[in-house]
């Protein structure tokens, strides 16, 4: 079976993360990798943070929530899709 674009996965209830049905799964894992390391960098720069009121904004949380949860969705939906794909390339379907 030929691998289209057009049968790109779209896993997570957003279907904003297209995946590329041609991508090896090296490439998946990588992507959910750096993924994965952004939020959890994100998650040290919140816990590292020092306002001059010693509180941030609950507004600046929500945003923060929003980066780190697009992330680790994204991140979610490479190791599946990247699962589901065989060391060899072939599918698991």
């Amino acid at each position: 079976m030929v691998k289209r674009l057009e049968d790109a996965n779209c896993l997570s209830a957003t279907e904003t993360l297209l995946i590329d049905p041609r991508a090896q799964q090296s490439q998946l894992f990588d992507h959910a990798e750096q993924r994965l390391d952004a939020a959890k960098e994100l998650m040290f720069t919140i816990s590292a943070m020092d306002s001059p009121s010693g509180d941030m904004m609950s507004l600046d949380m929500a945003n923060l929530a929003t980066a780190a949860h697009l992330l680790l969705s994204d991140a979610s939906d490479l190791l599946v899709a990247a699962r589901r794909i065989s060391p060899q390339g072939g599918s698991h379907d």
